[in-house]
């Protein structure tokens, strides 16, 4: 079942996809259809579950189910995979790039992967530039403050041959 994003306990697991443009105003509110009807039927093994999901910077969807109504299992985590899969198809958006996201301001600019070691070592990317991290614990940590500083992250190894 869907409830609101505010609704949602701060201890609902959390799944990160990201896109790779922004989506126009119409997108966004097609988006916002289709996944709340998914949701208000989103079920584990029959048993319903309670979600939601969250819109950020245009192209960040955050997903979040109540584990405490009801666990999530692995077909109804595929399921939700598969819903951005569809969205993706029909859009002709990719929801799986591989990127890292850097928020500038109230947008994000996305870097490539095989690009990071280079765009620290030229200073496009800083070590404090705010980071999308692809995976956050739950809906408390999002709620806290879930963008990180990119040299707490996977990427600090690049940080620190720049001061070794």
């Amino acid at each position: 079942m869907y409830i609101s994003f505010n609704e949602i306990s701060d201890q609902a697991r959390v799944w990160v996809y990201q896109a790779n443009r922004p989506l126009t105003q119409p997108e966004q509110e097609g988006v916002h259809t289709f996944l709340k009807r998914e949701m208000a039927a989103w079920a584990a093994h029959g048993e319903a579950l309670q979600g939601s999901f969250d819109i950020r910077f245009n192209q960040v969807f955050v997903v979040a189910v109540d584990e405490q109504v009801n666990q999530a299992s692995g077909c109804s985590i595929d399921a939700s995979t598969r819903w951005f899969k569809e969205l993706g198809a029909a859009l002709g958006i990719d929801f799986f790039d591989r990127s890292c996201a850097v928020v500038q301001g109230e947008s994000l600019k996305l870097m490539p992967l095989l690009g990071l070691k280079q765009a620290v070592a030229d200073g496009t990317l800083k070590a404090d530039s705010l980071v999308i991290p692809l995976q956050t614990a739950d809906v408390r940590t999002y709620r806290a403050g879930w963008l990180v500083p990119a040299d707490q992250t996977w990427l600090a190894k690049y940080f620190q041959h720049l001061n070794a």
